[in-house]
């Protein structure tokens, strides 16, 4: 009797939140979790060695829900696998301590893993949010015609080596606890990647689904969009889908045969973006934040994106064209390359 009613009062599903100096966006995110629909989860708030007051936020809720751990800063995968040493539920979901999850989010990923006993791991769409909270609606990832116009996408291993970006969004990752923890949790060794690294290990053994379903809104501030494009971010990729390519050849990659990982920190570790070469800065990176910002509407942040692309690119026509396109559309400016060429043909 005792076992079975513990059996009955643990939560199915574990959330793990790391967390380092959220304060800003803390509350928001943590809030979003707790107005689930789905109800029967635990919410493990892994505190790595915050200096701002994020954790007095933390405590600052009365539900029993929450887990509070507290820890000397030892990096993302590590704050997961300590995470993971104290979860109790059947099934673990990621979330990061600035993003928002739809109330429906967990309902539909509880859903689709227990009438899919196959599948280890299941995540969803994500669109980005700006800073004030605004969402980019046609800003998503993975994009909508990743799925194929199905409501289901199946990964394979070239999903991960075949784009220089993931098409799972960490965040929005459900997976089955017992299957992570067989296949050795997250390895510290990735200082960045750890999350492909571990997908890659489990789609070896099993199945994992993205689903059409846009539950989760990843939030864009501070130095989040370049982060993306950093040298260090490329070289551990790279390194991850290698160490695929052995384990699939030998069984074994080089961690696992105690080899320490490679990589030498260099001055360049800061983002390798082209706004470090002159005339380049909108062309590439603020090209993207510009439309995102434009798409959600947040014009306030478009005005502080807008003065920067005029002070780095003015002289460039292609400056000008990059500004309009995001607020009128294509199809105006389409209409008005055609006008352009009609009248070149009978001038």
């Amino acid at each position: 009797m005792i076992n079975s009613f513990v059996m009955e009062n643990l939560p199915l599903v574990s959330i793990l939140m790391p967390v380092y100096n959220g304060r800003e966006y803390l509350r928001p995110a943590i809030d979003s979790l707790l107005e689930q629909t789905f109800r029967n989860f635990e919410l493990i708030i892994v505190n790595d060695g915050s200096k701002d007051d994020s954790q007095d936020i933390i405590d600052s809720y009365n539900d029993a829900r929450i887990v509070s751990l507290k820890q000397e800063n030892q990096g993302v995968a590590r704050s997961l696998n300590n995470g993971l040493k104290v979860a109790k539920g059947k099934y673990v979901r990621r979330h990061d301590a600035d993003d928002i999850s739809t109330p429906d989010s967990l309902q539909i990923q509880v859903d689709f893993l227990e009438s899919h006993p196959d599948y280890v791991m299941v995540c969803n769409q994500q669109a980005f949010m700006t800073s004030n909270g605004k969402i980019a609606k046609n800003h998503r990832v993975p994009r909508n015609k990743f799925f194929g116009g199905k409501m289901l996408k199946d990964l394979t291993f070239d999903d991960f080596s075949a784009s220089a970006s993931s098409p799972v969004v960490h965040g929005t990752a459900c997976y089955r606890k017992l299957e992570v923890l067989e296949a050795g949790c997250y390895r510290p060794e990735f200082i960045v990647a750890e999350d492909n690294d571990l997908w890659l290990r489990l789609l070896e053994k099993s199945k994992i689904a993205v689903l059409s379903d846009c539950t989760y809104f990843m939030r864009i501030h501070g130095g989040s969009a370049t982060h993306f494009h950093s040298e260090k971010i490329q070289h551990f990729r790279n390194l991850l889908i290698s160490y695929a390519g052995q384990r699939k050849a030998t069984g074994y990659d080089p961690i696992m045969r105690g080899v320490h990982i490679p990589y030498a920190q260099k001055k360049s570790d800061q983002p390798s973006l082209p706004q470090y070469k002159p005339g380049k800065y909108y062309r590439d990176d603020l090209r993207y934040i510009y439309g995102l910002y434009a798409d959600a509407g947040d014009y306030s942040l478009l005005w502080s994106v807008f003065s920067e692309i005029i002070s780095d690119g003015w002289k460039d026509p292609r400056t000008y064209k990059l500004l309009l396109f995001p607020l009128i559309g294509s199809r105006l400016i389409s209409v008005g390359v055609t006008i352009k060429q009609f009248f070149r043909r009978i001038s």
